[in-house]
């Protein structure tokens, strides 16, 4: 290969996940019903069959996170129990879009550094 070759394979994002996916799949359970997110975790796919109210993702801390988007997805919300979506900093739930219960919930938030801005709001 070429330097150049080379260096674009580099600075290819490849993900978070094996084989290079770039997503993060979480099946939250009654044994397991939580997940702290990392900076890394840009694309997640949330699966819960933990009861209603129990599963929690907690987003990164808004420091780590400055300036990336995050799209989280709960392609069966409605299956099992809802997912909740937690604030690093405060330990609270996000006030306006952080239950995910129905069948393809879906949201794209973006940190400023200083607060948690939604970009998207395919929450049911």
């Amino acid at each position: 290969m070429d330097d150049r070759v080379k260096r674009i394979d580099g600075e290819s994002w490849k993900g978070n996940v094996s084989g290079g996916s770039g997503i993060t799949v979480i099946n939250l359970t009654t044994a397991s019903p939580t997940y702290q997110m990392k900076p890394s975790d840009t694309v997640v796919h949330a699966y819960s069959a933990a009861a209603d109210g129990v599963g929690i993702i907690t987003l990164p801390s808004l420091t780590e996170a400055a300036g990336r988007h995050y799209f989280i997805i709960a392609p069966t919300g409605a299956t099992a129990g809802d997912i909740s979506l937690y604030e690093k900093e405060t330990g609270t739930e996000l006030a306006t879009n952080g239950d995910m219960d129905a069948d393809l919930d879906h949201l794209i938030l973006f940190s400023t550094g200083l607060s948690w801005l939604t970009r998207l709001d395919g929450v049911a």
